[in-house]
């Protein structure tokens, strides 16, 4: 966001950056990830089509197994910058509908999303439609708790037998952007604290620890 202020941060760009920092953390918190990457057992790909018998989806991040051509593991991208009554319910069902794709495609697949939630309310976004548009008050910051507890409240999937609508982990991250100056990290109350399944490093935990128990040996 911030080396493209005013750009669209809903942008395939801005996904494409925030995959490349989750590809380096896995690689240095999860020596399994590593490996695997190593040997070329593991292929990171970015916007990748997985199908299952019936159906195509374009993935924002897809780790892929060399051998089987599948997928062991995706992070899925959304963000939700303003219209949060609307937005966070459209994201929370394109969460479950990515979470039962990748689970059909293959049920051991670990599927896990990161949400970009903004809680500034003088963000105005770039595209044509809303220039000038005026906007009606209200208590932000009772918004961004309401939307930031519907994702703490999706239940994660342990095992490949749980329901194929759960994700597997799930990061939410919340960011304070006007769209005309330099983004801020929300790290207040505001945000999942350190010892939520939904913080940012319980995510990268999660994904790392299942991958080792599904796939460490392979």
């Amino acid at each position: 966001m911030n080396q493209h202020i005013g750009f669209n941060p809903r942008s395939q760009a801005n996904s494409n950056a925030l995959c490349d920092f989750v590809m380096a953390d896995l690689r240095e918190s999860c020596p399994a990830f590593a490996a695997n990457l190593d040997a070329k057992r593991l292929t990171p790909t970015k916007n990748a089509d997985v199908w299952t018998r019936v159906a195509c989806r374009n993935v924002d991040l897809v780790f892929l197994d060399a051998e089987a051509k599948t997928a062991r593991a995706a992070v899925e991208n959304k963000t939700i910058m303003t219209a949060h009554g609307k937005a966070r319910w459209n994201r929370y069902g394109d969460l479950i509908a990515y979470c039962n794709h990748m689970h059909n495609h293959r049920p051991d697949c670990i599927a896990s999303a990161i949400v970009i939630v903004n809680c500034s309310p003088a963000y105005e976004n770039p595209d044509a439609f809303a220039k000038g548009l005026m906007r009606p008050k209200f208590d932000m910051a009772k918004v961004v708790k309401d939307t930031v507890k519907i994702f703490a409240g999706v239940p994660l999937r342990t095992s490949a037998d749980e329901p194929n609508d759960q994700p597997e982990a799930i990061a939410v991250v919340v960011v304070d952007y006007d769209g005309q100056h330099p983004a801020k990290l929300v790290t207040g109350d505001l945000s999942p604290q350190a010892d939520s399944p939904i913080h940012y490093e319980s995510f990268i935990k999660r994904t790392c620890d299942l991958y080792r128990a599904r796939f460490g040996r392979h």
